[in-house]
């Protein structure tokens, strides 16, 4: 866990001498770790992201609540009229299927997208330490999880994802993202193959399903996605940071391209 700490001169105690002394404390003790630090900040973007989607798709239904009541009110219609089932129509399809698929959907691509850019600086950083020329983009295969999970257990040797439900999980995320990147979600343009596996996943993954013909995840459904997401990437990396320190002992805490370790200096406060 990264911990982010300013020390000025105006917020140490004592005189000079005793604060001369309080920094060469702080200086002994205070290590940071920046290994893979724009991973953890790219996940909190997310998660504030998520919390902005999940608040305005919300807002929006309200809002469209408050028109559809406004509008009804003002054609005094009833429920046996044309129009009242015409605007009640129109309202449960923008707040049911249209603001969903548009807010959440692209979601899912910006997850995976720091999935796989996470598991492919993770293989780099171990395959130069190894000094291993082969390179994840060498191995054969069209998709990316396929190729990874060969990488990393035949030539790297290190476990990327030990959870089996967790990776099954991922491989959801996947088929979700893909879906969402060249179809827009919609349920007749995908592949047959892909269909079924949706539909065997629909069994099991509640918050999944497919109304007026597109792919629809609830609000839970994509917080639960991220969690597992976010929990598998953490462990990956910090099984990573663990390895490196065992390769380099001597470099603990220093490898890796915008990855070392700070210590907090005088010249600093």
């Amino acid at each position: 866990m990264l911990e982010s700490v300013i020390v000025t001169r105006n917020s140490l105690s004592g005189g000079e001498e005793n604060k001369k002394k309080q920094i060469e404390e702080f200086e002994t003790h205070i290590h940071i770790d920046f290994r893979l630090l724009d991973v953890s900040l790219e996940l909190s973007a997310l998660e504030d992201h998520l919390e902005l989607i999940e608040n305005q798709i919300q807002s929006l239904r309200t809002s469209e609540k408050i028109a559809l009541d406004s509008l009804v009110r003002s054609q005094n219609s009833s429920p046996d009229d044309f129009e009242w089932d015409e605007a009640y129509r129109d309202y449960y399809h923008k707040v049911e299927s249209l603001l969903p698929r548009l807010f959440r959907g692209p979601f899912f691509v910006s997850l995976y997208a720091v999935y796989e850019a996470v598991v492919t600086e993770v293989a780099r950083l171990i395959q130069r330490t190894l000094e291993q020329p082969l390179s994840l983009n060498d191995i054969r295969d069209s998709d990316f999880l396929d190729r990874a999970k060969k990488y990393y257990r035949h030539v790297l040797r290190f476990e990327l994802c030990g959870d089996n439900t967790t990776w099954q999980q991922i491989i959801v995320l996947s088929e979700l993202r893909n879906a969402m990147a060249h179809t827009n979600g919609r349920w007749e343009m995908l592949g047959e193959a892909t269909k079924d596996r949706i539909k065997k996943w629909k069994k099991t993954h509640t918050g999944l399903e497919i109304v007026e013909g597109y792919i629809i995840a609830d609000s839970a459904f994509l917080r639960k996605t991220f969690g597992i997401v976010r929990s598998s990437l953490d462990d990956l990396v910090e099984r990573y940071k663990l390895w490196d320190d065992s390769k380099n002992p001597s470099q603990k805490g220093l490898r890796g391209e915008n990855s070392n370790e700070r210590s907090v200096s005088q010249d600093e406060t």
